[in-house]
């Protein structure tokens, strides 16, 4: 962590996205030493913020008296502007088993514009990152943990979020292997990066090592894209609210919040 903030400084970087769970990864089971050492590591990354007058978003565990979220905290010159609990959890890899889904979105005012985050998992449900554009969101922070198999998943997803919203989506992924919580065989993770712009250019993206990721953001294209294209202003919610009403009950019907116990393919 600190040779890529240290690294993303060097290069002129005001802003700055962690993978998802840089600290830790997941984990099966939150000792108190792992926890501890944990949020150390996310204190010593708020001291950068302010030592280096940066913005800086990156997940990591948060332990409380209900459970365990998978959790971005955004600062600004070290005080925590707002948190992020991960809503989508990941129950191909037992996410849903070892920690708690959130609820709520995150939208923060920072000196560098108007930021939405969301975490991995997230990009695959476009309804949060629909919430984060009437919410006025100009950059979308993904922190991620997203395997090699599924690459162009992470890559399409990333840019299809920036052109549906036209906003900027800067996604951080990390790079290296580790066992799969399901069955313990090894994933890959490739360490693509990307910081993509509201017309969906890919501005920087990594090549799979490990490093920082650096572009110019203008957020006037944000303001020139809404102009030119006002997506906004030809919506059409009230047709939107029959079709979701029609589909709520099938909705919640599929979904794991209809149930209290974990399906039987998840054993």
């Amino acid at each position: 962590m600190r040779a890529g903030i240290d690294e993303a400084i060097a290069a002129g970087a005001r802003l700055c996205v962690l993978p998802e769970l840089w600290s830790t990864s997941f984990l099966a089971q939150f000792d108190d030493e792992i926890v501890a050492d944990a949020e150390d590591a996310e204190q010593e990354l708020a001291e950068l913020s302010r030592t280096h007058g940066l913005v800086v978003i990156g997940s990591t565990i948060e332990r409380t008296d209900a459970g365990v979220f998978n959790t971005a905290h955004v600062y600004q010159r070290g005080e925590r502007l707002g948190s992020y609990r991960k809503i989508h959890l990941f129950s191909p890899n037992l996410e849903h088993r070892r920690h708690l889904a959130g609820d709520s979105p995150c939208i923060v005012d920072t000196e560098l514009g108007r930021i939405g985050v969301l975490i991995c998992y997230d990009l695959r449900f476009p309804e949060l990152a629909r919430y984060y554009f009437h919410g006025g969101v100009e950059l979308l922070a993904v922190p991620g943990q997203w395997p090699e198999a599924r690459a162009q998943h992470w890559r399409t997803l990333l840019r299809a979020r920036a052109i549906e919203n036209e906003m900027f989506v800067i996604g951080c992924n990390r790079t290296g292997q580790e066992p799969s919580q399901r069955n313990g065989e090894p994933m890959a993770f490739p360490g693509d990066g990307r910081i993509i712009d509201p017309t969906g250019e890919v501005l920087a993206a990594g090549a799979g090592e490990a490093g920082a990721i650096v572009a110019q953001i203008e957020l006037r294209k944000v303001r020139t894209m809404r102009r030119i294209l006002p997506i906004d202003r030809d919506q059409r919610p009230s047709v939107y609210e029959h079709l979701f009403r029609a589909m709520l009950p099938h909705m919640v019907e599929r979904s794991r919040e209809s149930t209290d116990h974990d399906d039987d393919d998840d054993a």
